[in-house]
């Protein structure tokens, strides 16, 4: 799994159009102030030990939400930023774990849905913290 997690002021998501895969999920609009927006790949290497990735990835997102004073986390499915996902139900019960994970957690979460473009408004924050990527896995 990788994620890149910007730290926002605001966004505001709103489908816009479905895309080539199936869609899984709701496909709302998404609104959140200052938040964690974390844009979510899953690997085809996750396949193989999905509940350790998801649980490593719910105590790098804890650290970073921590370190932020953030309490919440918006999940954006995002297979564009590297070469090889995993599949879509894969990915999809993953996504799913690591919202109930952070829900658990007491973080307000909100999720976009896979297969859905999304038009997005944001506002980032500018600190040395607002831009992280980790790679898990």
């Amino acid at each position: 799994m990788r994620f890149l997690a910007w730290h926002v002021d605001y966004v505001r998501a709103t489908p816009t159009e479905r895309g080539r895969s199936s869609m899984l999920g709701n496909p709302e609009s998404v609104y959140a102030e200052n938040a964690l927006l974390v844009f979510a790949n899953f690997e085809k290497a996750d396949e193989q030990h999905t509940t350790d990735v998801v649980d490593r990835a719910i105590s790098e997102i804890t650290a970073i939400t921590a370190q932020l004073g953030v309490k919440t986390v918006v999940l954006n499915p995002f297979a564009h930023l590297f070469a090889e996902p995993c599949s879509l139900e894969t990915a999809s019960g993953m996504l799913d774990s690591l919202h109930k994970g952070l829900s658990d957690r007491q973080f307000d979460v909100k999720r976009m849905a896979f297969g859905m473009f999304y038009e997005l408004e944001l506002k980032a924050k500018g600190h040395r913290l607002s831009r992280i990527a980790r790679s898990i896995g």
